[in-house]
C-alpha cells in the first residue's frame, strides 16, 4: 500500500468532516443570480410605493384569505409558520455548531452559524424599519406609511430559507441527497404559505422575504468554510 494512503477500513471509519463532501450546490452558480435576486427585491419595494394595482393584489389575497380559513386549516398553516421562528431556529443551529464543534475540534462550525443570524437580523430589522409597513390586519398596507408597524419583508419566511440552508451546510456529511434537498427548500415554501394564508404578512412581504433569504443564504455559501485560514488552536481538525 503507498505510504500516506489511509486503508479502506480506515476510511470508512474516519467520522465526517463538518462543512465538508458534500458541500450544498449553488444552482445556479453564477453572481449574475444573485444580482437578480437583489434587482427582483428593490424592484418589488419600488413597485409596492408607485404601482398601486400591487397594493390591491395583497388587499384581494388577504381578503380571500380572510374568508377561507377553517379551523383545521387554521392549525396546519399555523405549523407552517413556526416553522421559520427565529429564536428556535437560532437556537437550534448554534446547538447543532457546538456540537459539531467539540466532536471535530474546529470553530468553523460556530462561525457559520453564528455569522447566519446577525447577518438576517441586521438586513431583516434594517429593511422592515426603514419601509415601515403595516401587516394585513393593523397599520396601512403602504410603504413608509410612518407607522409603528414594521412588517417588509418578512423574517419568518427568510428564516425558513437562510437557517435551514445552514443546517443543510453543517450536517451534509450526515444527510443523503434527498434528506438535503427537502431541509433546505421545503421549510421556506411551507412558511411563505402558512404566514400568508393566516394574515399575519402581506403576500408581497412574503415574496421579498423569500428574495432576500435566497440571496442571504447564497453568499453565506459562497464562503469556502472548510477551507478559511484559521489558527491551529481554533481548528485542531485541520
Amino acid at each position: 500500500m503507498p505510504a500516506g494512503r489511509a486503508s479502506p477500513r480506515h476510511a470508512r471509519d474516519r467520522p465526517p468532516r463538518p462543512l465538508g463532501v458534500p458541500a450544498p450546490r449553488l444552482v445556479p452558480a453564477g453572481w449574475w443570480f444573485d444580482g437578480l435576486l437583489l434587482a427582483a427585491l428593490a424592484a418589488l419595494t419600488a413597485a409596492l410605493v408607485w404601482w398601486p394595482p400591487l397594493l390591491r393584489l395583497d388587499i384581494i389575497v388577504r381578503d380571500w384569505c380572510d374568508q377561507h380559513r377553517p379551523v383545521p386549516v387554521w392549525w396546519l398553516m399555523w405549523v407552517f409558520d413556526h416553522v421559520g421562528q427565529g429564536g428556535l431556529l437560532t437556537t437550534v443551529t448554534v446547538g447543532v455548531s457546538f456540537w459539531l464543534a467539540w466532536r471535530h475540534r474546529t470553530v468553523r462550525p460556530i462561525i457559520l452559524a453564528g455569522l447566519a443570524p446577525i447577518i438576517s437580523t441586521l438586513l431583516i430589522v434594517g429593511l422592515k424599519g426603514w419601509t415601515s409597513r403595516g401587516a394585513p390586519h393593523h397599520g396601512s398596507v403602504e410603504m413608509f406609511s410612518d407607522g409603528w408597524e414594521e412588517y417588509y419583508p418578512s423574517g419568518h419566511v427568510s428564516n425558513g430559507i437562510v437557517y435551514y440552508g445552514v443546517l443543510v451546510a453543517l450536517l451534509a456529511p450526515y444527510l443523503g441527497a434527498t434528506v438535503r434537498r427537502v431541509v433546505q427548500w421545503l421549510p421556506g415554501v411551507l412558511v411563505f404559505i402558512g404566514t400568508t394564508y393566516l394574515g399575519w404578512h402581506w403576500l408581497t412581504d412574503s415574496i421579498a422575504g423569500y428574495l432576500l433569504g435566497l440571496l442571504i443564504i447564497r453568499l453565506l455559501l459562497r464562503v469556502p468554510w472548510r477551507t478559511l485560514p484559521l489558527p491551529h488552536w481554533l481548528d485542531r481538525a485541520g
